[in-house]
Order: C-alpha cells, then structure tokens, then sequence
C-alpha cells in the first residue's frame, strides 16, 4: 500500500467517524435552522408586500428585512413597517 491508499483510508474513516458522531451534527442543524428561518421570512415579506399592494405600501426583499423577519417573526414584519412608515 502507498501513502495515498492509507491517506484515503485515513479520511474515509474520519468522514465516517464525524457521522457518527451526534456532536458533528450540531453546527448542520443550526445552519438548517437558520436556513429555515430566512425562507420563512422570505415568505411573510412576500405575502406582505402581496396583501400591501392594494394600498401601495412595499417593504424592500432584501438580506437585512428577511433576516429581522425570518428570525424576530411579526414583531420583527411590526418593526420593519413601524420604520418605514414613521422614519423613513
């Protein structure tokens, strides 16, 4: 056997290892989480803007309102329309 089988190895039996492992599976269950989190966001920004239409009110889709909506809710969606109407 060479250095790159047993390198291989090596690797196979770590990927396999971490698996395994529950403590591996964390750090993916909080990305998902959080992933989670921004499309439902995505979603009550979409369906306000699609329910303001009829009053020409719009909220701006991007990274910064789907991050406050997805992860603070309709507090967050409340906040969000609270600054647009009385600050800006």
């Amino acid at each position: 056997m060479n250095g790159w089988t047993i390198g291989v190895a090596v690797a196979i039996a770590i990927s396999v290892f971490l698996l395994m492992n529950q403590a591996a599976w964390r750090p993916i269950k909080w990305i998902g989480w959080g992933l989670g989190n921004l499309v439902v966001g995505s979603i009550m920004l979409f369906l306000f803007n699609l329910a303001g239409q009829s009053i020409s009110f719009h909220l701006p889709v991007n990274p910064v309102t789907v991050t406050i909506t997805g992860f603070l809710g309709v507090p967050g969606l409340a906040t969000l329309v609270v600054i647009k109407q009385f600050l800006l």
